[in-house]
C-alpha cells in the first residue's frame, strides 16, 4: 500500500456545487465540473487591482501593477491606458533596463506627462540621459528633455534636493536672453527629474574642435567670446546674480547662423549626494576660488579664458596640471599679442587681477577687434566702437538694437532715424522733427 503525502485545499470553489478542490484537479470531485473553464471568484475591484503586480525593471521588487511608481526604490513604471485598464509597463522599457545602463533608458515613443514623447537619445551618463522630443500639445514643437536621476536614500535629503531643483528650474525659466535656451517646463516622476529646454539646432564647441582636428581661428574664438561676454553680463546682473560656473566648450552650442548658446546650467549637481557641494564645474576650466566653494562673476570670466585658451590652442586643461595655462603664441603663432594678453588677463589665480566684470572683459575684446568690420558698430549716443550683437552701448548704456549701422549710409530710413537721434540729443524741439521729416518725405 502507497502512502501518498496529505494534498492541500486551493481554495477554489466550484461555481457549480459549491465544493473546494484540491491541487492539480481539473474537474470538480464532487460533480465533475471543469475547474479550468470556472469563471474567477467574484471579488472586489480593489482586490483585483491589488491582485495584479510587475516587477520593477531597476530593483526586481514587486509592485501592485496599479501603482505609478516601484514602492522599494521610487523607479516610475511606465504604463498605458488600453480599453480604460491601466496596463503594465512595456516590454520594450524592461528589455532596455536589463541592458544594464545606469539610468534604464527610455525607449523612442515613451510619452512623459501625456505629453512629451521622447523620439531620440542624444546624450547618457551616470546623472540620466538627455533626449530629443515631440511636445504633443504644441503641433509637435521640437524640444529637448534632461533627464536627472537622485540617488538618495535618505529621503530628507532627497526632498531637499527636489525643492532646490525644482527652485532653480524656476530661475532659470524666468530668464529670458538671447543665448540662452528657455526652459518651458519641469517635473519629477518617482526618483527621476525632468527639465523640458528649447532645441538648439547645433554642435557644440568641443565636437567641432575635435572634428577639425586643429585649433579655432582667433576671429572665430573673438566672435563667440563677444556673444558670451554679453550672456555673462546677463546673468551676472540678475537679483541676485546667476552665476553659470560650469564654462567649458561641451557646454556652449553653435548654430549654423554663428550663434553661441550657453546650455547646462549644471543643477544637476543637487542629485549627487557623493559629489562635494564646494566643487562645482569642470577640472582645468574652474578657478581656483571655485575649488574653495567661493564663486562670484568673475569666476566665470576665468572659465571663458579657460575655453578660449582650448579653443585657440587646442590644449585640454583637463588633462594639464589645474591652473597652468601656457602663453597661447607659444602654442599657437598664428594669434595676435593683445589676444594673448586678454586671455592672460582673464586667466589671472587672483581674482582681483582679473577684468572687472563680463562687461569689461568685452570691452577688451573690443579693443582687440577695433579693426574689423564684423564685429562693431559705431554708437550714435557716444560715438563709441561697440559689438554688433550689443543691446546696450556698454560706454553710455543707450538703447542700441534697433540701430543697423552696418550697410549703406544712404539709406533713407536709416538717415531719418539717426538724424532723429541726433535732434533729441542736441534739444531740438519736436515741431522742428516734423518739419524736418516732411521735407525729406517731399523730396
Amino acid at each position: 500500500m502507497i502512502n501518498y503525502p496529505p494534498m492541500k485545499v486551493t481554495g477554489l470553489i466550484c461555481s457549480k456545487c459549491g465544493f473546494k478542490n484540491l491541487i492539480g484537479e481539473k474537474y470538480c470531485s464532487e460533480c465533475g465540473a471543469s475547474l479550468t473553464e470556472q469563471p474567477p471568484k467574484s471579488i472586489s475591484q480593489e482586490e483585483e487591482t491589488k491582485k495584479d503586480t510587475v516587477t520593477c525593471p531597476r530593483c526586481n521588487y514587486s509592485t501592485d501593477a496599479h501603482k505609478k511608481y516601484c514602492g522599494q526604490c521610487g523607479y516610475p513604471l511606465k504604463s498605458v491606458v488600453k480599453d480604460g485598464q491601466r496596463m503594465p509597463q512595456t516590454s520594450d522599457l524592461i528589455e532596455t533596463a536589463k541592458k544594464g545602463y545606469p539610468s534604464s533608458i527610455l525607449p523612442a515613443g515613451t510619452t512623459l506627462q501625456d505629453r512629451y514623447k521622447i523620439t531620440k537619445l542624444i546624450g547618457q551618463g551616470g546623472m540620466g540621459a538627455i533626449y530629443i522630443a515631440d511636445d504633443t500639445r504644441f503641433s509637435n514643437r521640437v524640444c529637448v528633455i534632461k533627464e536627472m536621476l537622485d540617488n538618495f536614500t535618505d529621503f530628507e535629503q532627497r526632498d531637499l534636493a527636489v525643492k532646490n531643483f525644482l527652485r532653480e528650474a524656476d530661475v532659470l525659466a524666468s530668464l529670458h536672453y538671447h543665448g540662452i535656451p528657455e526652459v518651458y517646463d519641469r517635473f519629477s516622476e518617482g526618483n527621476r527629474h525632468y527639465l523640458v529646454m528649447e532645441y538648439i539646432n547645433g554642435g557644440d564647441l568641443e565636437q567641432k574642435l575635435e572634428q577639425r582636428e586643429e585649433p579655432f581661428n582667433e576671429k572665430n574664438v573673438l566672435n563667440w567670446a563677444s556673444q558670451i561676454c554679453e550672456i555673462l553680463n546677463y546673468l551676472h546682473s540678475q537679483e541676485p546674480p546667476v552665476i553659470y560656473r560650469d564654462m567649458k566648450p561641451a557646454n556652449l552650442m553653435l548654430t549654423k547662423e554663428g550663434k553661441i548658446y550657453i546650455v547646462d546650467f549644471g543643477i544637476a549637481r543637487f542629485f549627487n549626494p557623493t559629489k562635494k557641494g564646494t566643487m562645482i564645474g569642470t577640472q582645468g576650466y574652474a578657478p581656483p576660488e571655485q575649488y574653495r566653494g567661493l564663486i562670484e562673476p568673475r569666476s566665470d570670466i576665468y572659465a571663458l579664458g579657460a575655453t578660449m585658451h582650448h579653443l585657440l590652442t587646442g590644449r585640454d586643461p583637463q588633462d594639464e596640471a589645474p591652473f597652468s595655462f601656457p602663453p597661447v603664441r607659444k602654442l599657437n603663432p598664428n594669434i595676435s599679442v593683445p589676444a594673448e594678453r586678454l586671455i592672460a588677463k582673464s586667466l589671472e589665480k587672483d581674482v582681483s587681477d582679473r577684468y572687472e566684470s563680463a562687461n569689461d572683459m568685452l570691452k577688451g575684446i573690443l579693443k582687440v577687434t577695433s579693426n574689423n568690420p564684423d564685429f562693431v558698430k559705431i554708437c550714435p549716443h557716444c560715438n563709441n566702437k561697440v559689438s554688433m550683437t550689443k543691446q546696450f552701448c556698454p560706454y553710455c548704456n543707450e538703447y542700441i538694437a534697433s540701430l543697423n549701422i552696418k550697410g549703406s549710409k544712404n539709406n533713407f530710413f536709416e538717415g531719418i532715424f539717426t538724424t532723429q537721434v541726433l535732434l533729441v540729443i542736441s534739444g531740438v524741439s519736436v515741431l522742428l522733427n516734423v518739419i524736418l521729416i516732411f521735407l525729406l518725405l517731399s523730396k
